[in-house]
Protein backbone atom coordinates (compact mmCIF):
# COMPACT_ATOMS: atom_id res chain seq x y z
CA UNK A 1 0.00 0.00 0.00
CA UNK A 2 2.71 2.67 0.83
CA UNK A 3 4.36 1.47 -2.75
CA UNK A 4 1.30 2.53 -4.26
CA UNK A 5 0.58 5.75 -2.48
CA UNK A 6 4.62 6.40 -3.18
CA UNK A 7 3.56 5.79 -6.99
CA UNK A 8 0.89 7.79 -6.84
CA UNK A 9 2.24 10.70 -5.09
CA UNK A 10 5.44 10.83 -7.62
CA UNK A 11 3.22 10.63 -10.47
CA UNK A 12 0.99 13.66 -9.47
CA UNK A 13 4.35 15.49 -8.94
CA UNK A 14 5.14 15.25 -12.47
CA UNK A 15 2.23 16.20 -14.05
CA UNK A 16 2.16 19.17 -12.10
CA UNK A 17 5.68 20.04 -13.40
CA UNK A 18 4.61 18.96 -16.46
CA UNK A 19 1.21 21.70 -16.31
CA UNK A 20 3.38 24.16 -15.17
CA UNK A 21 6.51 24.48 -17.40
CA UNK A 22 8.75 25.05 -14.35
CA UNK A 23 9.42 25.33 -10.72
CA UNK A 24 7.50 27.04 -8.45
CA UNK A 25 9.39 27.41 -4.26
CA UNK A 26 6.62 26.07 -2.39
CA UNK A 27 4.98 28.62 0.53
CA UNK A 28 7.38 26.35 3.15
CA UNK A 29 10.63 27.84 1.85
CA UNK A 30 11.63 30.98 3.77
CA UNK A 31 12.24 34.20 1.95
CA UNK A 32 16.46 33.65 2.25
CA UNK A 33 15.77 30.49 -0.36
CA UNK A 34 14.09 31.82 -2.81
CA UNK A 35 15.40 32.76 -6.50
CA UNK A 36 14.33 35.47 -7.79
CA UNK A 37 14.64 35.29 -11.87
CA UNK A 38 12.73 35.43 -14.97
CA UNK A 39 9.59 36.56 -14.67
CA UNK A 40 6.49 37.56 -17.51
CA UNK A 41 3.65 39.95 -17.00
CA UNK A 42 0.30 37.93 -18.09
CA UNK A 43 -2.48 39.84 -19.86
CA UNK A 44 -5.40 40.79 -18.24
CA UNK A 45 -7.84 38.78 -17.00
CA UNK A 46 -10.50 40.28 -15.45
CA UNK A 47 -11.77 44.09 -14.81
CA UNK A 48 -14.20 45.17 -11.89
CA UNK A 49 -16.49 48.31 -12.03
CA UNK A 50 -16.85 50.23 -8.92
CA UNK A 51 -19.67 52.58 -9.22
CA UNK A 52 -19.92 55.22 -6.35
CA UNK A 53 -21.65 58.57 -5.70
CA UNK A 54 -18.52 60.02 -4.36
CA UNK A 55 -14.79 59.36 -3.79
CA UNK A 56 -11.72 60.68 -1.38
CA UNK A 57 -8.27 59.67 -2.40
CA UNK A 58 -5.30 60.12 -1.03
CA UNK A 59 -2.00 59.41 -3.02
CA UNK A 60 1.45 60.71 -3.85
CA UNK A 61 3.93 58.96 -6.59
CA UNK A 62 7.57 60.08 -6.80
CA UNK A 63 7.78 57.72 -10.26
CA UNK A 64 11.11 56.20 -9.66
CA UNK A 65 12.61 55.46 -13.01
CA UNK A 66 11.12 52.65 -15.21
CA UNK A 67 13.76 50.17 -16.49
CA UNK A 68 14.14 47.09 -18.24
CA UNK A 69 16.70 44.54 -18.75
CA UNK A 70 19.60 44.97 -21.33
CA UNK A 71 20.51 43.09 -24.06
CA UNK A 72 22.83 39.96 -23.16
CA UNK A 73 21.88 40.04 -19.26
CA UNK A 74 19.32 37.02 -18.16
CA UNK A 75 17.37 36.41 -14.78
CA UNK A 76 17.97 40.14 -14.05
CA UNK A 77 15.10 41.81 -11.63
CA UNK A 78 17.64 42.13 -9.57
CA UNK A 79 19.71 44.18 -10.93
CA UNK A 80 17.25 45.68 -13.10
CA UNK A 81 15.85 47.08 -9.50
CA UNK A 82 18.46 47.98 -8.16
CA UNK A 83 19.34 50.54 -10.86
CA UNK A 84 15.84 52.23 -10.73
CA UNK A 85 17.09 52.46 -7.14
CA UNK A 86 20.34 53.69 -7.43
CA UNK A 87 19.70 56.17 -10.19
CA UNK A 88 16.23 57.26 -7.48
CA UNK A 89 18.60 58.30 -5.10
CA UNK A 90 20.97 59.84 -7.65
CA UNK A 91 18.83 63.19 -7.32
CA UNK A 92 19.59 63.46 -3.24
CA UNK A 93 22.96 61.84 -3.14
CA UNK A 94 24.92 63.50 -5.85
CA UNK A 95 27.57 60.60 -8.30
CA UNK A 96 25.51 57.54 -7.21
CA UNK A 97 25.73 57.35 -11.14
CA UNK A 98 29.07 59.34 -11.76
CA UNK A 99 29.17 61.45 -14.71
CA UNK A 100 25.36 61.17 -15.63
CA UNK A 101 22.64 62.97 -13.29
CA UNK A 102 19.26 60.86 -13.67
CA UNK A 103 16.93 63.73 -13.70
CA UNK A 104 16.46 66.49 -15.34
CA UNK A 105 17.21 69.37 -12.85
CA UNK A 106 14.76 72.29 -13.94
CA UNK A 107 11.60 69.89 -13.10
CA UNK A 108 13.35 67.06 -11.33
CA UNK A 109 11.67 64.12 -13.54
CA UNK A 110 14.01 61.27 -14.20
CA UNK A 111 15.30 60.54 -17.15
CA UNK A 112 14.52 57.30 -19.38
CA UNK A 113 17.13 54.49 -19.20
CA UNK A 114 20.08 55.54 -21.63
CA UNK A 115 22.12 53.81 -23.97
CA UNK A 116 25.58 54.35 -21.81
CA UNK A 117 24.62 55.12 -18.25
CA UNK A 118 22.00 52.69 -16.87
CA UNK A 119 23.40 49.75 -19.12
CA UNK A 120 27.13 50.23 -16.89
CA UNK A 121 25.24 50.55 -13.78
CA UNK A 122 23.62 47.41 -14.37
CA UNK A 123 25.87 45.59 -15.77
CA UNK A 124 28.02 46.30 -12.65
CA UNK A 125 25.07 45.62 -10.17
CA UNK A 126 24.39 41.93 -12.26
CA UNK A 127 27.87 40.93 -10.92
CA UNK A 128 27.96 42.46 -7.51
CA UNK A 129 24.59 40.42 -7.22
CA UNK A 130 26.19 37.43 -8.01
CA UNK A 131 23.17 37.01 -10.88
CA UNK A 132 23.06 33.00 -11.79
CA UNK A 133 25.51 32.24 -9.93
CA UNK A 134 24.37 29.71 -6.87
CA UNK A 135 21.13 29.44 -9.00
CA UNK A 136 19.24 30.75 -11.25
CA UNK A 137 18.83 34.70 -10.91
CA UNK A 138 19.51 36.38 -7.23
CA UNK A 139 18.65 35.50 -3.90
CA UNK A 140 17.37 38.19 -1.02
CA UNK A 141 21.14 38.59 0.18
CA UNK A 142 22.54 38.47 -3.03
CA UNK A 143 20.55 41.62 -4.11
CA UNK A 144 20.88 42.98 -0.71
CA UNK A 145 24.65 42.82 -0.43
CA UNK A 146 25.40 43.75 -4.52
CA UNK A 147 23.57 46.68 -3.93
CA UNK A 148 25.01 47.50 -0.58
CA UNK A 149 28.45 47.33 -2.29
CA UNK A 150 27.72 49.25 -5.10
CA UNK A 151 26.41 51.82 -2.88
CA UNK A 152 29.27 51.78 -0.54
CA UNK A 153 31.94 52.12 -3.39
CA UNK A 154 30.25 55.34 -4.22
CA UNK A 155 30.77 56.77 -1.12
CA UNK A 156 27.77 55.95 0.86
CA UNK A 157 26.05 53.39 3.32
CA UNK A 158 22.98 51.76 3.06
CA UNK A 159 20.23 49.53 5.21
CA UNK A 160 17.46 47.68 4.69
CA UNK A 161 14.59 48.30 6.85
CA UNK A 162 11.11 45.88 7.18
CA UNK A 163 8.29 47.07 6.36
CA UNK A 164 6.55 43.78 7.17
CA UNK A 165 3.60 43.32 9.02
CA UNK A 166 2.91 39.49 9.30
CA UNK A 167 2.47 38.51 6.20
CA UNK A 168 1.54 41.75 4.51
CA UNK A 169 2.79 45.05 3.85
CA UNK A 170 2.42 47.73 6.77
CA UNK A 171 0.99 50.42 4.46
CA UNK A 172 1.38 53.75 6.93
CA UNK A 173 4.89 52.67 7.44
CA UNK A 174 5.36 52.80 3.18
CA UNK A 175 3.14 55.79 3.25
CA UNK A 176 5.53 57.56 5.39
CA UNK A 177 8.69 56.42 3.99
CA UNK A 178 7.35 57.93 0.45
CA UNK A 179 6.58 60.96 2.53
CA UNK A 180 9.95 61.38 2.94
CA UNK A 181 11.17 60.76 -0.70
CA UNK A 182 12.07 56.45 0.08
CA UNK A 183 11.61 53.56 -2.05
CA UNK A 184 11.00 50.22 -1.12
CA UNK A 185 11.85 46.76 -2.43
CA UNK A 186 9.48 44.11 -2.54
CA UNK A 187 10.82 40.58 -2.99
CA UNK A 188 7.48 38.56 -4.32
CA UNK A 189 6.10 35.63 -5.34
CA UNK A 190 4.15 34.72 -8.25
CA UNK A 191 1.16 37.71 -7.76
CA UNK A 192 -1.74 39.98 -9.19
CA UNK A 193 -1.23 43.25 -10.13
CA UNK A 194 -3.92 46.11 -11.25
CA UNK A 195 -4.37 49.12 -13.27
CA UNK A 196 -6.46 51.79 -12.60
CA UNK A 197 -8.90 53.50 -14.94
CA UNK A 198 -10.39 56.25 -13.18
CA UNK A 199 -13.71 58.13 -13.73
CA UNK A 200 -16.42 60.74 -12.23
CA UNK A 201 -18.98 58.08 -11.02
CA UNK A 202 -16.96 54.86 -11.71
CA UNK A 203 -13.26 52.98 -11.57
CA UNK A 204 -12.17 50.56 -13.52
CA UNK A 205 -9.49 47.87 -11.54
CA UNK A 206 -7.81 45.71 -14.03
CA UNK A 207 -5.63 42.43 -13.17
CA UNK A 208 -2.68 41.37 -14.72
CA UNK A 209 -0.17 38.80 -12.97
CA UNK A 210 3.17 38.53 -12.35
CA UNK A 211 4.28 34.54 -13.27
CA UNK A 212 7.08 34.04 -10.91
CA UNK A 213 9.13 35.09 -7.84
CA UNK A 214 10.14 38.91 -8.93
CA UNK A 215 11.56 42.33 -7.18
CA UNK A 216 9.91 45.55 -7.98
CA UNK A 217 10.55 48.86 -6.84
CA UNK A 218 7.70 51.33 -4.71
CA UNK A 219 7.90 54.66 -5.10
CA UNK A 220 3.93 55.91 -4.72
CA UNK A 221 1.21 55.00 -2.55
CA UNK A 222 -2.90 55.30 -3.34
CA UNK A 223 -6.25 55.36 -0.64
CA UNK A 224 -9.25 55.13 -2.81
CA UNK A 225 -12.38 55.77 -0.29
CA UNK A 226 -15.73 55.35 -2.13
CA UNK A 227 -18.54 56.81 -1.06
CA UNK A 228 -22.52 55.67 -1.91
CA UNK A 229 -25.82 57.93 -0.42
CA UNK A 230 -23.40 59.52 1.59
CA UNK A 231 -21.82 56.30 3.19
CA UNK A 232 -18.30 55.25 3.01
CA UNK A 233 -18.55 51.27 1.70
CA UNK A 234 -15.05 50.46 0.22
CA UNK A 235 -11.28 51.53 0.68
CA UNK A 236 -9.10 50.33 -1.63
CA UNK A 237 -5.01 51.29 -0.75
CA UNK A 238 -2.57 50.52 -2.98
CA UNK A 239 1.60 50.92 -3.47
CA UNK A 240 2.84 51.85 -6.57
CA UNK A 241 5.35 49.72 -8.34
CA UNK A 242 7.77 49.79 -11.08
CA UNK A 243 7.79 46.71 -12.58
CA UNK A 244 11.28 46.23 -14.43
CA UNK A 245 9.01 43.90 -17.23
CA UNK A 246 7.99 46.49 -19.76
CA UNK A 247 4.43 47.37 -20.70
CA UNK A 248 3.00 48.03 -18.27
CA UNK A 249 5.83 49.68 -16.66
CA UNK A 250 4.40 50.56 -13.50
CA UNK A 251 1.38 49.03 -11.89
CA UNK A 252 -0.58 48.79 -8.63
CA UNK A 253 -0.09 46.64 -5.54
CA UNK A 254 -2.04 45.22 -2.80
CA UNK A 255 -0.18 45.49 0.10
CA UNK A 256 -2.09 42.78 1.75
CA UNK A 257 -2.22 40.22 -0.31
CA UNK A 258 -0.16 37.84 0.90
CA UNK A 259 2.27 37.26 -1.79
CA UNK A 260 5.12 38.76 -0.36
CA UNK A 261 8.68 36.61 0.84
CA UNK A 262 9.83 40.82 2.14
CA UNK A 263 9.31 44.60 1.84
CA UNK A 264 12.41 47.09 2.53
CA UNK A 265 12.93 50.81 3.03
CA UNK A 266 16.20 51.33 1.09
CA UNK A 267 18.33 53.86 3.53
CA UNK A 268 21.11 55.54 2.28
CA UNK A 269 23.26 57.09 5.27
Amino acid sequence: MKKIKSLIFNVLAAIGLTVLGAWTPSVALSAAEYRYANAQLYSLYATETVTFDTKESDAKANYAPQFTAISGLTNACGAVAGSEIVSYYDKYYPDMIPGWESFYAASGKYRAQDKVYIPSVMNELYTLMRTNVDGDGVSESDFTDGLAQYITDKGYSMNMQSVMSGTTVDYAACKNAIDNNKVIVLFTRATDMYLLSEGTTQDSISTITISASHIMVVSGYRESKYYKSGKLFRTDRYLVASTGLGSPKAAYYKPDNNKLNGAYIVNIL
